[in-house]
């Protein structure tokens, strides 16, 4: 007795879609109740007796929005004993640490980027993961693990600037794939835009 086990599978699969994309902040648990026929009916809104619970929804991961402070402002001396000692330590050049953090949040030690990037140099998650960050928002570990990245792809760019600047920004798959600068207008601007600061600025 009961549905087919296609059938069964395709109504999981509406129900899961109708709840995702549902702006309503209800509870997404899936309860299930045997029909007299037979038949299995589901529902995320149980009515009555007789449903037991099929699926549990599980809590979402909270992600740390962008906490700006109204009346605090960062100046890049801020952080420049912080950065020369971690730039130093990982064989990276402190100014270009430093222009890269300038473009990438402006000093913002709590910049979130729409696409998820967090803290000083816009680790994206997985990347602060690789790098054994374990908290992107704490200023240190944040520019340690950027800095590591950064020595990492000047080391695999046989130190060419330009494609370790855009595998910074764009990723080494794109870097590799184009055997150099992609052609991604931000990309061109970002390298641009940081050899110019690094190039024209002392430390």
């Amino acid at each position: 007795m009961g549905i087919r086990t296609t059938s069964f599978a395709i109504t999981i699969m509406l129900m899961v879609l109708l709840m995702a994309g549902s702006g309503t902040p209800a509870r997404a648990d899936i309860y299930v109740k045997e029909m007299p026929d037979g038949s299995l009916n589901f529902s995320n809104c149980p009515l009555g007796k007789g449903w037991t619970v099929y699926m549990r929804e599980r809590p979402r991961a909270r992600t740390r929005s962008y906490a700006r402070g109204p009346s605090r402002s960062y100046r890049r001396s801020e952080w420049d004993g912080l950065i020369k000692d971690i730039a130093v330590n990982h064989g990276v050049d402190p100014v270009l640490v430093r222009g890269i953090i300038e473009v990438e949040s402006g000093f913002e030690p709590s910049a979130l980027s729409p696409k998820g990037a967090m803290g000083l140099m816009q680790l994206m998650p997985g990347t602060a993961s690789d790098l054994g960050v374990d908290d992107p928002w704490d200023p240190v570990q944040n520019i340690k693990g950027g800095t590591k990245y950064l020595s990492w792809l000047l080391k695999k760019y046989n130190g060419n600037l330009e494609k370790a600047l855009a595998a910074y920004n764009a990723g080494p798959n794109a870097v590799d794939s184009y055997n150099g600068i992609p052609p991604f207008q931000e990309t061109q601007d970002y390298v641009r835009t940081i050899i110019s600061r690094y190039t024209g600025r002392a430390y």
